[in-house]
């Protein structure tokens, strides 16, 4: 219920600045056309790539234009704004309401352009699996449909974790960038961090899993192993996220 009210007014902000709802999702989709077009060109002078073909490659690229819709929708502006929140002492308004705190600073702004970019990939998925004839049962799609929220949990959580550093660094306002860099690594096959032979970059498998896996459930490909690592990573970093945010309000030097 408090949230269905926080989407209300975002709606409201929405109508009120229209032509800046209208440029987002005109970037949004110029973007994930990018997206399209770099990905082809990757896959065009080789048949597959870490045991996916080009045609996998272009459908795990429109998941990934989904999934970051999705996350963007719900998250990354709250995460965009939590440094000059602290900074400025405005986080001690969010401490005195009486809703949790994580929830409020995370959750209070949506970026509908976002949810359209979602939606435009989720069309995008739909219109290709039907033309390269993908077999697709229902419970592939319940199975996606779950590991989708998975994926959102885990980008959710590893953001969350980092961000969180700013409540002893406020100053460090080009986190964000850092982490809207490092998503980019999500649209490339989890095979690819892992053929690398470097350990240190292991802990970017669930960042990379996060959508690889759900693509693998739809075009049938062994997605056991990836799908195990990312549950127990998803729940895990949950879960240290958490901590880590209950933690954190310990040394909040509140601005009064």
């Amino acid at each position: 219920r408090m949230y269905m009210a926080i989407l209300k007014i975002n709606l409201v902000y929405l109508l009120t600045y229209r032509a800046n709802f209208i440029n987002n999702i005109i970037s949004a989709l110029a973007w994930g056309a990018f997206q399209v077009i770099w990905i082809a060109l990757l896959t065009g002078k080789r048949g597959t790539v870490f045991g996916w073909t080009p045609d996998d490659m272009i459908l795990l690229t429109f998941g990934y234009f989904m999934v970051l819709g999705i996350f963007h929708f719900l998250f990354s502006r709250n995460f965009d704004m939590f440094s000059r929140i602290i900074d400025r002492g405005e986080f001690d308004a969010i401490l005195l309401k009486p809703i949790d705190s994580q929830f409020h600073a995370t959750m209070r702004i949506a970026s509908y352009a976002n949810l359209i970019r979602a939606l435009v990939g989720l069309v995008l998925i739909i219109i290709w699996i039907v033309i390269k004839h993908y077999t697709v049962t229902p419970l592939q799609v319940i199975l996606f449909s779950i590991y989708i929220c998975v994926g959102v949990m885990t980008l959710y959580s590893i953001w969350l974790i980092f961000i969180t550093t700013l409540i002893w660094y406020p100053n460090l306002s080009n986190m964000t960038d850092l982490l809207y860099t490092v998503n980019g690594l999500a649209r490339y096959p989890g095979e690819m961090i892992r053929s690398s032979g470097k350990v240190i970059l292991y802990i970017l498998i669930p960042l990379a899993l996060s959508i690889s896996a759900p693509m693998k459930i739809l075009l049938h490909k062994n997605a056991l192993e990836d799908v195990v690592i990312l549950t127990v990573s998803g729940l895990s970093l949950f879960i240290v996220s958490r901590m880590f945010w209950k933690h954190s309000l310990k040394f909040y030097k509140s601005a009064s």
